[in-house]
């Protein structure tokens, strides 16, 4: 997934005009970097966001040069208005994560096996599920029968080709 943003030079109140324009006022941050305050179209990201969430990574392209990889933090709505009117990104960088372990579907990996500094204390439970690689999920949508394949004939009216009449079949199942 992908979403172009530029930097933005209205901040404050003032990012507020932006909405009126089709626009969203965002900002990135993290891992050591100074925050980037940035302004994205509202129906692009939207678009994007519907298709990521929060767990899926989105190639950040500002100014149409640099590409960072983030992660949706949070999302500020106006309480009457429908739709975004902030976004913050979170910077994530991938030297830090190591997944080679999860080489086949249904490998996890638990808090157990995390490597941690010695300064580090783990609070959470040991066989906690961190992660784990599954089948990708797919919608199945069954055909509908049209609704005129579907109609029953009313009683005393003539059935179909290939149908017993309702009044046989009542008859049939008395015997």
């Amino acid at each position: 997934m992908q979403l172009n943003a530029s930097t933005r030079s209205l901040v404050g109140k003032r990012s507020r005009r932006l909405h009126g324009q089709g626009k969203l006022a965002a900002v990135v941050y993290g891992h050591s970097a100074e925050a980037t305050p940035l302004v994205l179209d509202r129906l692009e990201f939207q678009k994007v966001f519907v298709k990521s969430g929060r767990t899926h990574l989105v190639d950040l392209v500002v100014d149409g040069d640099r590409s960072e990889k983030v992660l949706v933090r949070e999302i500020q709505t106006h309480p009457r208005r429908l739709g975004p009117i902030h976004v913050d990104f979170y910077r994530v960088s991938l030297e830090e994560v190591d997944l080679t372990p999860l080489e086949e579907i249904e490998s996890e990996l638990r808090v157990s096996d995390l490597n941690v500094p010695k300064a580090v204390t783990v609070l959470a439970d040991p066989d906690e599920l961190v992660v784990k690689i599954v089948h990708k999920r797919e919608l199945k949508v069954e055909e509908e029968i049209p609704a005129a394949e579907a109609v029953v004939p009313a009683e005393g009216e003539a059935a179909a080709e290939g149908e017993a009449p309702a009044a046989e079949e009542a008859a049939e199942t008395e015997e």
